[in-house]
């Protein structure tokens, strides 16, 4: 019932992406179509809501939109966790590196055609491993790596060296994690044998930090819930009021409620792989609240994921508020307005990314 209520608000509202359907080719001369009979009336009840624009939406619709976005682009980068121990650091590594590419050398900026490529199959992927199993490794050599960094480091990019140096198994030897980890707990060794049983995995360094934003923006939506009509009793008489919805408020708590786990428990949920923008569509929070009942069942999602299309931004605006008289001033969000998309998918992973990891609101 949740994903179902869900997706009609969805549609309802506009907030999946819009586009014309295409129109028919013209019938041939010589095959003239024939005249259809008229069709019956469509009954009030049953015919489609007019879908509407970002702009047609109510202030508090427009605010649910943004939050939830943001709660999607945090769990995206959840996923990259859960692929590799090191996937986020191996990520900001390379993309600083390549930060520095239009200052470099004309030789050390060449080679970072492989580092780009690369970033691309990352984020494709949304980590290290294909969808195969195979582990991507990077293009080109560690010379011509490390001579970039080097180079790097004189433009005012120090450091990048020994961080690379730490990462280099991981993009240049095959052999080297070469199984992405599966975070299941070890088998504990068959009776009378005194072999100890193996470590269980730890959970990733910055992976419970990440769930703690993807909470965060996930609590935020919670304050633009619809009002919906609802019948309630007072004082033994039954009245209708406009309250937060039912079913958008209990969507969001199974949310909440699944990101409460504990890390490995998580890490090792079925259900996580939802947490991937090519699988939530074009209006990737919607998507999220619309697939909290599998996130809850530990309903894991079935075939090859989509491919990300370039989709709009949203631009939050500040107000000032005051808890009471005399009380120190705070910033609230006051609109959101929607902006054009970016001008390339690598533009827009790298704004995603800096999005998905931030607790702001990130006010132009």
């Amino acid at each position: 019932m949740q994903r179902t209520w869900v997706m009609t608000w969805i549609l309802a509202t506009g907030l999946l992406a819009q586009a014309p359907s295409p129109e028919p080719p013209p019938a041939p001369a010589a095959q003239a179509p024939k005249p259809e009979p008229p069709a019956a009336p469509v009954p009030e009840a049953v015919k489609p809501v007019e879908a509407k624009t970002f702009d047609q939406l109510r202030p508090s619709q427009r605010k649910w939109v943004y939050t939830l976005h943001r709660a999607a682009l945090s769990a995206h980068e959840l996923g990259y966790y859960r692929s590799h121990p090191k996937a986020v650091e191996l990520r900001t590594a390379l993309g600083e590196l390549l930060a520095a590419k239009p200052v470099l050398p004309e030789k050390a900026s060449a080679s970072l055609s492989a580092v780009e490529a690369y970033l691309t199959q990352l984020r494709t992927n949304h980590g290290v491993y294909d969808a195969t199993g195979a582990k991507l490794l990077l293009g080109g050599t560690w010379k011509e790596l490390l001579g970039a960094a080097r180079a790097a480091a004189k433009v005012g990019h120090p450091g990048l060296e020994p961080r690379l140096l730490k990462l280099k198994g991981l993009l240049f030897d095959a052999k080297v994690d070469a199984v992405a980890p599966t975070w299941a707990e070890p088998e504990a060794p068959a009776k009378g044998k005194k072999a100890k049983a193996a470590k269980a995995p730890g959970a990733p360094d910055g992976f419970a930090e990440q769930k703690a934003i993807t909470a965060l923006w996930v609590k935020r939506a919670q304050a633009w819930v619809e009002n919906t009509p609802q019948e309630v009793e007072v004082n033994g008489e039954k009245k209708s009021r406009r309250l937060p919805d039912p079913v958008q408020t209990n969507a969001l708590n199974d949310l909440l409620a699944w990101l409460d786990k504990e890390d490995l428990v998580l890490l090792r949920d079925p259900a996580f792989g939802w947490l991937d923008l090519h699988r939530l569509g074009a209006a990737p929070g919607a998507g999220l609240l619309a697939r909290s009942a599998d996130l809850t069942a530990g309903k894991a999602p079935e075939g090859a994921p989509g491919e990300l299309a370039l989709l709009p931004t949203f631009e939050p605006v500040l107000g000032e508020s005051k808890f009471a008289p005399g009380e120190e001033k705070r910033a609230v969000l006051v609109e959101v307005k929607q902006g054009p998309a970016p001008a390339t998918l690598a533009e827009q992973s790298a704004l995603f990314e800096k999005l998905g990891r931030s607790r702001e609101l990130e006010v132009k």
